[in-house]
């Protein structure tokens, strides 16, 4: 039976990203540290002279340990490696690299708020770089140009479409792609509806994102929206970096927060008396909780704005209870249960585990949600979403009682005149603005 829904909308991806990865060094099919003497480079895995990729997972490997920047020493000795974990929260990186970002003014003799520098048993830096260690040293990797930067957005948008979307949710967009959309848009190029958020990597960093949403506004697009400001506060659940309330299982870390509590208030006080939006990153239940107590403790003082919480994979009932009050919409990805349901039972506490993936629960609640892929992290697939949420409610994971559909139908219905159809098994026609695309 052929399916539609209008709008059909992926509600946080990073929509640069996606184009990137599609075109650069893969390595999820990585079975083994080692394997990686296998890769063949091709000219377009280089960013200028570093070799960049994506995709690996230590949790897919029999020893379960990260990797460890000798062998990529003994593969690529003359040339910086920078290879990010599959959830895009950590980085692998070779001595050539860690020479390369030094002389750039990295510091790798302490570890960075919210980050931590992985070091092994004799103090060696290992090559591991979690979190804001890892967005530091990504922020320091050379520029692409504009072109490849147009190329990268043409091949974004073509995956979300044949994946089934025509409306998506970027939290990582910047002026420079801004632009770049722009201009794509007046070409009639665009076959995407983009919602924005632009990332802040810490508080002083904030009024840098106010100017640039500003310079944003000033550079309208009929189908481009700037909403507001992201923020990452914990990290994930494959790194065990995501806040947790309880230490992770045979571990002595329950996770971090990248922002501390008086930060979060004092954004959340900036970005809603900006009259803006904000979108925090919050994976673990004691990220999500801290999050939620700081909005209540901020709109108690009469500052009122709307709050996005992304992924919430981990909410206790009690947390939930106090986002009643809250303008909060929370942003889930079910596809995330496809990739980890098998390892989660090896690092969660049990106590934990039954608060995973909260759809029904926060739907009881009446919390607003909408569900999303999280790409490139995940690909960007309608009917993937689909496939975890049937196969999550023959497990544990208690099942959606209503339409899956409307939580992937932009809010906006009138945002140009879009619709995909579909049936259980295949994406069967996208229609964008009027007009077919595949």
């Amino acid at each position: 039976m052929i399916q539609t829904i209008k709008n059909c909308y992926d509600s946080h991806i990073h929509f640069l990203a996606i184009g990137q990865v599609a075109a650069g060094l893969q390595l999820q099919s990585l079975a083994s540290e080692l394997e990686i003497q296998n890769i063949q480079i091709k000219p377009q895995y280089y960013r200028e002279s570093w070799i960049q990729g994506f995709g690996w997972d230590q949790n897919k490997w029999s020893s379960k340990k990260f990797p460890h920047k000798k062998t990529l020493d003994q593969i690529f000795p003359d040339t910086p490696v920078f290879l990010s974990r599959v959830d895009g929260h950590a980085s692998w990186i070779n001595s050539k690299a860690v020479d390369a970002l030094t002389k750039k003014g990295y510091d790798f003799s302490k570890n960075p708020v919210g980050g931590t520098i992985a070091r092994d048993e004799q103090g060696e830096v290992t090559g591991v770089l979690f979190d804001q260690a890892h967005i530091n040293a990504l922020l320091m990797m050379p520029h692409f140009t504009d072109a490849q930067t147009k190329a990268h957005f043409e091949i974004s948008q073509k995956l979300l479409n044949q994946g089934g979307f025509t409306h998506a949710r970027d939290l990582s967009m910047n002026l420079n792609s801004w632009q770049i959309l722009s201009q794509m848009s007046d070409d009639k190029k665009i076959s995407v509806c983009v919602d924005s958020f632009v990332t802040a990597e810490n508080l002083g960093d904030l009024p840098r994102v106010l100017n640039e949403i500003s310079a944003m506004k000033k550079n309208p697009s009929p189908f481009l929206k700037i909403h507001g400001v992201k923020l990452f506060v914990d990290g994930s659940l494959g790194s065990k970096t995501a806040f947790l309330s309880q230490n992770y299982l045979q571990s002595e870390t329950h996770g971090m927060m990248s922002w501390a509590t008086d930060e979060i208030k004092q954004a959340l006080k900036m970005i809603w008396q900006s009259k803006l939006e904000v979108a925090i990153h919050t994976i673990g239940d004691q990220a999500v909780h801290e999050v939620v107590l700081a909005a209540r403790q901020v709109s108690a003082e009469g500052i009122l704005g709307r709050l996005h919480l992304e992924h919430v994979q981990i909410v206790r009932p009690e947390t939930i209870q106090l986002m009643k009050p809250l303008h909060i919409t929370c942003h889930m990805q079910p596809c995330h249960w496809l990739s980890d349901h098998s390892w989660l039972p090896e690092v969660l506490p049990v106590d934990l585990l039954k608060n995973l993936f909260p759809w029904e629960a926060l739907r009881k609640n009446k919390i607003a949600f909408d569900f999303g892929s999280d790409a490139p992290i995940e690909p960007s697939l309608l009917l993937r979403n689909l496939q975890a949420l049937q196969l999550s409610a023959q497990k544990s994971i208690p099942a959606l009682a209503d339409d899956w559909k409307k939580y992937h139908a932009h809010c906006d219905l009138k945002w140009t005149n879009s619709w995909t159809e579909f049936d259980e098994s295949s994406i069967r026609q996208v229609y964008f603005d009027g007009q077919p695309l595949l």
